[in-house]
């Protein structure tokens, strides 16, 4: 009895010896290797079938918060059928609070006759970055953005009235600090399709608050080739008896020249708190 013990006590030593060979495992508690996830493939964008144009952008502002409106125009060019997505990236001075998009179309006053024409929501996607399947409309692809899906049932829609449908985007923003002279301002993307940059219409500026705060505005176009000429700027219902500042020759944004990487920059002063 006290050999067979002392045989079985060998026999357990030997096994947790270096020496000994280890017990062999078990086929099912062998870790199964995860199969690697199949790539997935996104068609690329095609070319847009039309030139778009930035027909307006609007500031309307308050001491704690602005409101940027770019209003892009798509005439129906080419397009027959299919939607859009367009990327756009974020201005400055940050990421919006919030954000969104409408497409509409311009009654025969124009963009202004009509400001609160609801149009129809379009989807937006935030983005880190433009995705290959979006094709780049305003701001560069490595910028921070959302992806603005147009439907084709949208844009039929649109093209039924007439040849034009306005893509508008209203970002909300906080209202920048102000500068020593007492300036606020923003950077609005301006965008190019296939290397060409997009027209640039009427830039303005108002108010937020019932009571008009706003004195003076300028604005010019940014970016390490732009010409840093001043455009012109209509302010809406600019406070009445504000100092008189001397007025800088100005040109109309349509005619300024502008590069691809061009941004705005819109500054404007109002009444101190």
């Amino acid at each position: 009895m006290m050999r067979a013990l002392g045989a079985a006590g060998m026999m357990v030593a030997l096994a947790g010896h270096p020496h000994g060979k280890p017990a062999p495992k078990h086929p099912a508690t062998k870790s199964a290797m995860a199969p690697a996830p199949a790539p997935v493939f996104v068609r690329p964008a095609p070319p847009l079938p039309m030139l778009p144009r930035v027909g307006r952008v609007r500031v309307e502002a308050a001491p704690d918060r602005v409101v940027v409106v770019e209003d892009v125009v798509l005439p129906k060019g080419d397009w027959e059928s299919g939607g859009l997505d367009l990327y756009v990236a974020f201005g400055s001075p940050g990421t919006p609070i919030a954000i969104d998009a409408r497409l509409i179309v311009p009654s025969p006053g124009g963009l202004d006759s009509r400001p609160e024409e609801a149009g129809d929501p379009v989807t937006l996607e935030h983005a880190a970055r433009r995705t290959a399947g979006a094709q780049a409309l305003l701001g560069r692809p490595q910028m921070a953005g959302v992806v603005a899906r147009v439907k084709e049932t949208q844009l039929r829609r649109a093209y039924a009235s007439g040849e034009v449908a306005v893509l508008r985007l209203r970002s909300l923003l906080m209202a920048p600090a102000a500068d020593a002279t007492g300036a606020r301002d923003v950077v609005v993307r301006l965008g190019a399709v296939a290397g060409l940059p997009l027209t640039l219409g009427r830039i303005q500026v108002g108010s937020l608050e019932a009571q008009p705060w706003i004195t003076r505005a300028e604005a010019s176009l940014c970016g390490p080739d732009a010409a840093a000429w001043p455009l012109t700027v209509t302010v809406i219902g600019r406070v009445s008896g504000a100092a008189k500042v001397p007025a800088r020759p100005t040109i109309a944004p349509e005619a300024a020249v502008r590069h691809a990487n061009d941004d705005l920059c819109i500054r404007w002063w109002g009444v101190p708190p």
